[in-house]
């Protein structure tokens, strides 16, 4: 009765076995399903061995088998629980705690049961190890169908039913045998063909997975490390059965002998699992026999643009992009080139492949030509062996000659060659297929806009840095042309006045102005930047005014001024007497020797203001909104700068003030500016209004 019970649960399991790995194998977890069947077959055949010895009923509580039928249903548990899981970081990383607990617990069962000679504390330990691997089944499957969403439940209900009753079956049984050291015969020998009534369950469970035409549902990284703990678990058991076998037939070295395989073991597990090559060579040992595609192009493409973006890396960007199209084909480096301005192709970025100094490939040779006009990526390997559909292509010398050199990516942006990947062979062998060149050439496009990108954005860098000399050294030029006119100015009266003392007086005044706006300029040429700005002072805007008049007083009209009490503002006085004294000249340029320039300061509503006001040309509103305030815009022809009014209001905005413009042709034009202005009164700051017509 026995054997035939432990006989049925052989055949049921390896039915399953079989409708896993054939009828079902594109349907969700059905490879895990197929394995932990065989597995479960295994036990249920030890112990239909174990059955037909007089007073084992028992021995095989804890077995390698029985461990590994524990981890073959575990397994299936977390694969169809990563389907549910989803890419948020924390079920992700919840995921990962199941995995490596389980794989834990796990050895620490196995090796716990094969260290040490049977006896009733070990036996009392692997009932023990049953009952706990049993409550650990039960937790899982509990996880599973709680973190399964309502609409999919269905697909999952058998399966937690089935897998959950067998876990159920042996932890009433093993926590019978821990309370009461002994087990009911008859209920031992029905554990087969309990364990055969719940694989119609799991089948119809399978039966219920949604089938997916392109491969498994699996993830390639839960079918990597799920690969790589099976098969550490198998080793582990192997080591351990030899372990054993040292033990006993070793004599008085066994258990020397014993250790030192376990150490030695343990070891090369550690190496192997850390060894990038040994990872490489499992990753695509399951992709090719376990998936239609190889690779997942989601998680590819994910990894590609995070390695791009650089979010946590401090490579430089020409090095990241390399490291993201060589990730895809697990190179360890490589050469990234680049179109110059002139149309040649120079290196631009090196990875792990220490500091090569190759000549610049020419933008109308041999492999640039190639590459644009086929987009084909190019074997080298295929290449030096000759047997290659590139025709009569010539490579250069020093891509042909290194061995290091493997692939050559084109970046290719519309029809333009943007540049070119040469990657590094990878740390293992690895075919190249049709699947292989279709990523690559995908990832160079998207690559070459990266490049092209970056490259933008050093030529704009490169602008800027132009442009804020081109603007400095206007300025500047701009400030020689005032000094020159005020010294010129001073040689146009010398004939004159030269008697005059109070010429004398003023011409020295002139002279010192021009020397103090002289040390400026020297002071922004050392600088390399705009002027900076003076320390805040209270500044008495009548006294500013009549001295615009002085300065202005050469030219005609002679502008005339009218002061309404009395204004203080903050700010640099000789910059002041500048700018307002540029608009009024820009007034008198305007308006005819007939015409009037009229200026008017007061204190309107707690602001002070300031008007200048002319008869002139005037300005049409398309002029005033478009190229009055910029800079370079000139109605001077070569006699000006066109920064002029630019500064000016640069210079208000800086003392917290604007300048707004009234004007129409033929009637003349008013600037009003406004000014931060601190009142006798005590009052809150204002703006003093300047207006300026011209």
């Amino acid at each position: 009765m026995a054997l035939g019970s432990q006989l049925s649960a052989v055949a049921a399991f390896l039915a399953l076995a079989a409708l896993a790995l054939t009828l079902w194998r594109r349907r969700p977890a059905a490879p895990w399903v197929g394995l932990a069947a065989l597995l479960s077959a295994a036990w249920a055949g030890d112990l239909a061995w174990e059955g037909l010895r007089a007073d084992a009923a028992v021995t095989g509580a804890t077995g390698m088998l029985g461990l590994a039928r524990s981890a073959g249903w575990y397994a299936v548990l977390l694969a169809v629980l990563a389907r549910f899981q989803g890419d948020l970081p924390e079920r992700v990383r919840t995921l990962r705690l199941w995995r490596g607990g389980l794989a834990l617990f796990l050895a620490a069962t196995l090796l716990a049961s094969l260290l040490g000679p049977v006896s009733d504390a070990t036996m009392a330990w692997r009932t023990l190890a049953s009952l706990l691997l049993a409550v650990a089944g039960l937790v899982l499957v509990e996880q599973l169908f709680r973190n399964t969403p309502l609409q999919k439940r269905w697909e999952v209900k058998f399966l937690c039913l089935g897998v959950g009753a067998m876990f159920a079956f042996d932890l009433f049984l093993f926590a019978d045998l821990v309370l009461f050291q002994a087990v009911d015969r008859p209920t031992w020998q029905a554990r087969g063909a309990v364990n055969a009534l719940v694989v119609p369950l799991i089948a119809a469970s399978m039966h219920r997975q949604p089938q997916r035409s392109e491969e498994p549902t699996v993830s390639r990284q839960l079918a990597f490390h799920s690969a790589a703990l099976i098969g550490a678990g198998i080793y582990l058991l192997l080591v351990g059965a030899g372990g054993y076998l040292l033990r006993r037939t070793g004599g008085d070295w066994g258990a020397l002998l014993q250790v030192a395989l376990l150490f030695g073991a343990v070891l090369l597990l550690v190496l192997l699992l850390s060894s990038g090559s040994f990872r490489t060579r499992l990753r695509v040992l399951i992709n090719k026999n376990f998936f239609n595609y190889k690779y997942d192009y989601h998680d590819e493409w994910l990894r590609f643009t995070h390695t791009l973006s650089g979010e946590h890396g401090e490579l430089p960007f020409r090095q990241r992009a390399i490291e993201a199209i060589a990730e895809l084909v697990d190179s360890f480096g490589g050469l990234l080139w680049a179109r110059d301005r002139h149309g040649d192709y120079r290196l631009e970025g090196v990875l792990n492949l220490g500091d090569p100094d190759h000549p610049p490939e020419p933008g109308d040779g041999e492999l640039a030509t190639f590459l644009a006009e086929s987009g084909w990526v190019i074997d080298l390997d295929e290449y030096r062996r000759g047997q290659h559909p590139y025709g009569d292509l010539s490579l250069p010398a020093w891509l042909v000659g290194s061995p290091r050199y493997w692939l050559v990516v084109p970046l290719l942006q519309g029809e333009g060659l943007t540049g070119f990947a040469v990657l590094a062979h990878p740390r293992a062998p690895w075919p190249l297929e049709w699947e292989d060149r279709d990523l690559l050439k995908t990832a160079g496009r998207q690559l070459a806009v990266y490049v092209a990108l970056a490259q933008t954005d050093e030529a704009l860098l490169e602008a800027r840095q132009f442009e804020t000399f081109h603007r400095l050294a206007a300025f500047l030029v701009h400030d020689l042309k005032n000094v020159s006119g005020q010294l010129s100015l001073v040689l146009s009266n010398a004939e004159r006045y030269r008697d005059n003392p109070e010429f004398v007086a003023s011409a020295f005044d002139t002279v010192r102005h021009a020397r103090d706006r002289l040390d400026r300029t020297l002071a922004q040429l050392r600088n390399a930047q705009p002027e900076p700005a003076a320390p805040a002072q209270r500044v008495e805007l009548d006294e500013v005014l009549h001295r615009v008049v002085e300065r202005c007083a050469d030219a005609e009209p002679l502008p005339q001024l009218q002061v309404d009490g009395r204004v203080q503002v903050v700010g640099d006085r000789e910059r002041l007497i500048s700018v307002l004294a540029h608009l009024v000249r820009n007034a008198q340029e305007a308006t005819p020797a007939d015409g009037q320039v009229r200026l008017q300061m007061g204190e309107r509503d707690q602001w002070g203001y300031i008007v200048i006001e002319d008869t002139g040309q005037g300005m049409d509103e398309q002029f005033i909104r478009e190229q009055l305030f910029q800079p370079f815009q000139t109605t001077k022809g070569n006699a000006g700068m066109g920064i002029g009014v630019y500064e000016a209001r640069e210079y208000i905005a800086q003392l917290g003030g604007r300048i707004d413009v009234r004007s129409c042709p033929g009637q003349g034009t008013v600037f009003t500016v406004r000014l931060v202005a601190r009142g006798s009164s005590g009052s809150r700051p204002g703006l003093a209004n300047v207006q300026v017509a011209s």
